[in-house]
């Protein structure tokens, strides 16, 4: 991994950075802590949380609208109150939708001289590559968190769909109605599927992906970015009750249309 410390005490810190590894909180910690070491070597001695100019974008695992997007772009053009640098971090940034990452990149392109934008990600493929291209990316050293639901299952009964063979969910529909009382968990284990089909489809590790990962590495970035979209919307209106059997059809059904016009 690169040297951060190296680069902090050389002053040859990049503007954008991309910190990436599948545990989101850890993510969300190692840019806290970079962002103090940063702070200290300049001098700025404030707790992160009472730094009036460090700003964190962290809706968790929800979608980051465009208006806290807007809102941040528009703090870009003032001055730091210690009058050389401010921060900011946008956690799971992958939670962003193209608008989103549009306004983002003509201000990563601008950046003030006092301004460090970082981005935290479980996969730095879900990010646009305009946004990539202009970051150092660092893979982050730590484990991947184990998941809640059986992924070699679900991403089997997704490829199948994708192949045409709709009637492979109705003959698990067992395996979702499980699910009804832990509706995210089932909602997040679509999101992992298709993050390891994105990792899969753009790098040459497939030694640790089952086959129906690979078999869904067929798909474009359009379908899934879609797929994805929907399942952020549908997480969204579960905290209004939405029911729970049509959003799963919902995202099936996207899947099936995405197989047959390939």
């Amino acid at each position: 991994m690169i040297d951060l410390d190296l680069q902090i005490n050389q002053n040859t810190l990049s503007h954008a950075y991309i910190f990436e590894s599948p545990n989101e909180k850890y993510n969300l910690e190692f840019a806290n802590d970079f962002s103090k070491k940063v702070f200290e070597n300049k001098g700025i001695y404030i707790e992160n949380k009472l730094n009036p100019d460090l700003y964190i974008i962290d809706n968790e695992n929800e979608i980051i609208d465009i208006e806290s997007v807007r809102t941040l772009l528009k703090d870009t053009v003032l001055k730091p109150s210690n009058k050389i640098i401010k921060i900011y971090i946008i956690h799971n940034a992958h939670n962003m939708r193209t608008e989103g990452f549009n306004a983002m990149l003509k201000t990563i392109e601008e950046l003030k001289d006092y301004n460090m934008v970082i981005f935290t990600t479980k996969n730095k493929d879900l990010l646009l590559p305009t946004i990539r291209s202009r970051c150092q990316i660092i893979r982050l050293d730590t484990n991947e968190i184990t998941s809640d639901i059986d992924i070699e299952k679900l991403s089997e009964i997704i490829s199948e769909v994708y192949k045409g063979n709709i009637s492979s969910f109705y003959a698990n529909k067992a395996f979702f109605d499980s699910y009804k009382n832990d509706k995210l968990v089932i909602f997040d284990g679509f999101i992992e599927v298709f993050n390891k089909v994105i990792k899969t489809k753009y790098t040459d590790d497939e030694a640790s992906v089952n086959l129906n990962i690979k078999k869904l590495t067929d798909m474009d970035l359009g379908q899934i970015e879609e797929v994805i979209n929907l399942i952020y919307t549908i997480k969204t209106g579960l905290k209004n009750n939405i029911n729970y059997d049509l959003s799963i059809e919902e995202v099936i059904f996207s899947i099936f249309r995405g197989g047959m016009t390939k």
